[in-house]
């Protein structure tokens, strides 16, 4: 009974793990396609939205190492597979900082434009009481004459 739980342990894992990778490959690729898209778009923000795909695909990756950890059989798959879940955290801690700078950035630069359109409405209502302002002057010079 214990080996055909074992047995059955081995293929779950097994199949869960080809289902996370697959999850984090399917993931990866639509992010790639939605990045080719947004490039002939000219869409600035591309940089984000691959920064996000890559770091929800690689959550998946790492979810996928951390199952293989539950069939290990000796301490060289230990020292593999932890290896390579260091790295994965590495590399999404790397991607998790780049996309928080990149929604700074992006949150900055949106600031400044809303800064810079809101100075140039200011500049308008300016002008616009300046010209109104010296048509009344003239109005006013105009009768005296």
């Amino acid at each position: 009974m214990a080996e055909i739980l074992h047995h059955l342990l081995h293929e779950v894992v097994t199949y869960a793990v080809i289902g996370f990778e697959w999850i984090g490959v399917i993931i990866i690729a639509i992010s790639g396609i939605r990045g080719v898209i947004e490039l002939f778009k000219k869409n600035p923000d591309i940089d984000l939205h691959l920064s996000q795909g890559m770091a929800v695909a690689l959550q998946f990756m790492l979810c996928a190492e951390i199952v293989k950890l539950i069939t290990i059989g000796d301490l060289t798959d230990i020292l593999l597979v932890l290896g390579i879940v260091v790295l994965h955290i590495a590399i999404t801690l790397l991607v998790a900082y780049e996309l928080n700078h990149k929604k700074h950035e992006r949150h900055e630069r949106h600031e400044r434009h809303e800064k810079k359109k809101h100075e140039q409405e200011l500049q308008a209502q300016q002008l616009a009481a300046q010209q109104l302002q010296a048509e009344q002057s003239k109005a006013a010079e105009s009768p005296a004459e």
